[in-house]
């Protein structure tokens, strides 16, 4: 049972956070990665597009709630 909450959590995560991330990490490598039909492989691309979008949507969340206020 663990092992299939792991993978539901994998698959939820990575369809949520890649296609936030695929802008970004196409911006910074000018185009190079992630290649294409990455979306839900297992490869280092895919998993650091993934990091990418997951940090962007903290820092945006972050952002929203006013974590970023100066006093």
């Amino acid at each position: 049972m663990n092992l299939l909450d792991d993978m539901l959590t994998e698959v939820i995560v990575r369809a949520i956070c890649f296609p936030v991330g695929w802008p970004v990490v196409k911006l910074l490598t000018r185009g190079k990665y992630p290649a294409k039909g990455s979306w839900f492989a297992d490869t280092p691309q895919a998993q650091w597009t993934t990091a990418v979008g997951l940090a962007a949507l903290v820092i945006a969340m972050m952002a929203a709630l006013k974590q970023f206020a100066l006093p």
